[in-house]
Formats: C-alpha cells, sequence, structure tokens
C-alpha cells in the first residue's frame, strides 16, 4: 500500500513538472512571437522631431553646417563677380536732412541718376534731375551728391573668406520666407567693409537683405545705418539692391545733419567685362 502511495505521488509530481516545463514554453514562444511582431512594425518618429537633413526656423547651427551653406552661396555668387564687371541701374534717391538733436525735418531733396556700380572700381555716375523741397538744385558738396565713390567689399566673391568672417547663426522667417541668417564681420575694417547681417533664402539661395554699417567710420561720419533689400535677376544667377535706406549722421567743421536716404534701383543691367564683350 506505501509503494502504491509513493507511487502515485511520483506520478503527481512528474504532471506538475511538465505542466510547469509546457507553461514557461509556451511563454517563451509567446515572448519571441511578440518580439518579432515589434520588429517587423514601423517605428514612427516622435511627432516633434525634426526630418533629417531639414531645414526650419530656430534649428541649431553647427561649424560644419554653417560652411556648408556659405560655401554654396559663394559658389552661385563668384561666377558674377567672376563674369561681369558691375551692374549699371537708374536710382531714384529720397534725402531727409534732420536736426541730431531734435529729429525736425530741415529739408527734403529728390535725385535721379544713372550709376554704374563696379564690382572692385570706384561708382561713376550721370545725375538726371535734382531738386530740393520742390525746387531744382545744382550740384554741391552735399546736395545731389551720392557720397559714395568706392565700392563695398563683397561678401561672396573669391576674396570672401579672406575678407570676413562669415557665420550662419540662425535659419528664420523674413517676408514670410525662410532663410539664413549670416553674421559678416570684416577680418581688417575698412570703410568699404559691411559688417552686419545677410540674409539669404533656404529654397533657391537668393539675396534677400542686409543691415548693419561700415566696417570703419569715415571721416566726419558719427553713426551709420543701413538696410537694404535685394533680388535675384538673370535667371536666379545674380543679384542686385533694390531699395533700402541708409541713416548717417555727420559732423564737418560744425556742420551736424542727420541724413536718411531712401533709394529705389530700377533698370537693372549686368556690365560685362571689356574682353567679354
Amino acid at each position: 500500500m506505501k509503494r502504491i502511495f509513493l507511487t502515485l505521488i511520483s506520478l503527481i509530481l512528474l504532471a506538475f513538472c511538465l505542466s510547469a516545463e509546457d507553461a514557461a514554453q509556451a511563454k517563451t514562444d509567446a515572448e519571441t512571437h511578440a518580439t518579432q511582431k515589434a520588429g517587423d512594425a514601423k517605428v514612427e518618429p516622435a511627432k516633434d522631431a525634426p526630418e533629417k537633413d531639414k531645414v526650419y526656423a530656430g534649428m541649431p547651427i553647427t561649424p560644419e553646417f554653417s560652411k556648408e551653406v556659405i560655401d554654396k552661396i559663394t559658389a552661385k555668387y563668384s561666377k558674377m563677380y567672376e563674369s561681369y564687371d558691375g551692374v549699371k541701374n537708374t536710382r531714384h534717391v529720397t534725402v531727409e536732412y534732420r536736426d541730431p538733436k531734435t529729429n525736425e525735418l530741415l529739408e527734403t531733396e529728390k535725385y535721379v541718376y544713372t550709376r554704374w556700380d563696379y564690382w572692385y572700381k570706384d561708382l561713376k555716375y550721370e545725375l538726371h534731375s535734382c531738386e530740393s523741397d520742390g525746387k531744382p538744385r545744382k550740384p554741391g558738396v552735399i546736395a545731389c551728391d551720392p557720397h559714395e565713390s568706392k565700392p563695398g567689399i563683397p561678401h561672396f566673391d573669391k576674396n570672401g573668406e579672406k575678407e570676413y568672417i562669415r557665420e550662419l547663426v540662425a535659419v528664420e522667417k523674413l517676408n514670410g520666407r525662410l532663410a539664413y541668417k549670416i553674421k559678416m564681420t570684416a577680418r581688417k575694417p575698412k570703410g568699404e567693409h559691411f559688417v552686419g547681417h545677410v540674409w539669404i533664402s533656404v529654397d533657391k539661395l537668393e539675396y534677400m537683405q542686409n543691415e548693419g554699417k561700415a566696417g570703419k567710420k569715415r571721416m566726419g561720419e558719427k553713426d551709420l545705418y543701413v538696410k537694404y533689400q535685394a533680388k535675384d535677376f538673370n535667371n536666379g544667377q545674380y543679384f542686385h539692391f533694390t531699395s533700402g535706406t541708409t541713416r548717417v549722421e555727420i559732423s564737418v567743421m560744425g556742420y551736424k545733419r542727420v541724413l536718411v536716404y531712401k533709394f529705389e534701383n530700377k533698370d537693372i543691367e549686368l556690365m560685362p567685362k571689356k574682353d567679354k564683350k
């Protein structure tokens, strides 16, 4: 009887062990199946995670990305400086003469002239009309004069990197378009350097705007601020400034004024190099 009882106990224990092994195996099989199913499923990225290589407003800027963008812009516009002497245009200008202390408007001057804007040579111009407060005026030391001669030192020609420290500092919206904001710092500042920021569109690498000042103050100049709008032309390969504002405070031998220039360029056309005509 005792032997029969022990035999029954052994059989029950054997059955229990077999059941535990079956359960463990079933659990393992289930986990394996679940893992395989998860592996087959597509992993969806987080909704807030940016797509790879996507350019977006507020994105972090790395030195490598900055260099890549600026190299592309330089490659595009350096051809303009190599292929042409400059740009000819007709500029329509309004100049407000203001008191530097009270900002009172003292005089309004308007003039129209043709400009030959050379990349690397002095400006040439031909005055067509000039008036002060609605009355004709003859050109003088300041009146009806473009107040500039030497051209600005380019940012995106073959010497751009030698002349400027060029840094992509942000991607942001400008006039509804996504744009690269690039900081320009003159390595050895001169009056012909433009220092400040330049905006280039992300979609077409189109020069859109600049804002800043000269690299070095000129004689009699106390303060200078410029903001110009630009646009590509000739199938998007070249750019030129279309309009803008310059505010300059001058003090020369007791003559103190704030001059506010507002201009618009029309009839823009490239000037071929003489050996390319």
